[in-house]
C-alpha cells in the first residue's frame, strides 16, 4: 500500500521560521535544519545530530515499462541540513548486499532525490511533465567505487581476461589522469568515457520533464559520498541552492518545497526504470532565520 506523506500548505509554503519549521517537523514533514559551517559528506558527522529523521515509504515502479512491481528497497530514512547556501541530505536504507560494480548482467546500488523546479505538489511526481521540470540528484555505488579505488574497467573486473599482452589491460585506469593523451581519448569512444568519469563526484545532476526525458545537466557540481556498513547504505548528497551558469529549482532558506526519492538494488537486477520510488511528494521545509 502507498503511504501518503504529510503535505503542508499555506504559511509553510512561504517563510519557514524556526517556529514554523518545528510545526512542520511535528506534523511529520522533512525539515532541513540550518547549521553553521561547511556541510560534511561524512554520514557519521556530528552535523546530522541536528536533523530529525523522516522515513519515506517506497513502492514498485508500475507507471511505465520496464516495470518493477516488487522492489527490494521498501523505505528510506532521510535527514537534511543546510548552511544558507548549500543543502545536504543523508539517506539510509537496508540492503543485504553491497553492489559497487556495473557490467554485463551486474548492476550497481543507487539512490536519487527529486526536487520540482516549481514548489508545488501539482507537479507530476513521475519525473515531472512538459513545462514542469524536476531536478534529480542521482548517486550510484559504481561511481563511488571508481572514485575510491580507480575506474572499474574490464581488466579490473576480469583480471584474467587477456590471454596475451594487451596495451590497455592495465587496471585500474584513473580518471582523468590516464586520459590526457589524444590516443586514449580517441580509443573506443575515450572522449565520452572521460566526460562521464572525470567528474570527481558520485552524484549526477539530471533534469527531466516527464519519464523518458532525463538528461544530464551540462553543469555538474553536486557532491556526495556513500558508505556501506552492517547491511545498510548511508549516502550523503549535497548541492548549492543556486548554482551559477545553470538552471535551479525555486528553493532556499526560509522556503518550503517538495521532494521524493528512488532507490535501486543492483543485486536484484534493478536499474533504469526498474526501481522503487515514492509516489507522493514529501513536504520539505527549509529552515530560515
Amino acid at each position: 500500500m502507498w503511504k501518503p506523506t504529510v503535505l503542508l500548505t499555506g504559511a509553510l509554503l512561504g517563510l519557514a521560521s524556526p517556529a514554523l519549521a518545528q510545526e512542520a517537523e511535528d506534523e511529520g514533514a522533512l525539515v532541513s535544519r540550518q547549521v553553521a559551517g561547511a556541510l560534511a559528506l561524512d554520514p557519521t558527522a556530528e552535523t546530522w545530530q541536528a536533523a530529525v529523521p523522516v522515513t519515506v515509504v517506497l513502492d514498485g515502479q508500475g507507471v511505465t515499462t520496464p516495470m518493477l512491481m516488487a522492489p527490494s528497497v521498501t523505505q528510506v530514512t532521510v535527514r537534511s541540513v543546510h548552511n544558507g547556501s548549500e543543502i545536504a541530505f543523508l539517506l539510509s536504507w537496508q540492503d543485504a548486499s553491497e553492489d559497487r560494480f556495473q557490467t554485463t548482467g551486474r548492476f550497481s546500488d543507487a539512490v536519487a532525490i527529486q526536487v520540482p523546479y516549481r514548489p508545488s505538489e501539482d507537479v507530476p511526481v513521475t519525473m515531472g511533465d512538459k513545462g514542469e521540470r524536476v531536478l534529480i540528484l542521482h548517486w550510484a555505488a559504481f561511481r563511488q567505487e571508481n572514485i575510491d579505488n580507480g575506474y572499474a574497467d574490464t581488466a579490473k573486473l576480469y583480471p584474467n581476461y587477456a590471454f596475451d599482452w594487451y596495451p590497455h589491460a592495465l587496471a585500474p585506469y584513473r580518471y582523468p589522469e590516464d586520459w590526457h593523451n589524444q590516443y586514449a581519448l580517441n580509443y573506443i569512444g575515450g572522449e565520452k568515457v572521460l566526460r562521464k568519469n572525470a567528474v570527481k563526484s558520485p552524484v549526477r545532476e539530471v533534469v527531466a520533464e516527464g519519464f523518458g526525458s532525463s538528461t544530464w545537466k551540462d553543469v555538474q557540481r553536486a557532491e556526495g559520498r556513500g558508505t556501506y556498513k552492517d547491511g545498510v547504505w548511508h549516502v550523503v548528497i549535497k548541492r548549492r541552492f543556486v548554482e551559477e551558469n545553470t538552471s535551479n529549482p525555486d528553493w532556499g532558506p526560509g522556503t518550503s518545497t517538495f521532494v521524493t526519492f528512488a532507490a535501486w538494488d543492483g543485486n536484484h537486477g534493478e536499474r533504469g526504470a526498474r526501481k522503487s520510488l515514492g509516489y507522493v511528494w514529501t513536504s520539505l521545509t527549509i529552515e530560515g532565520p
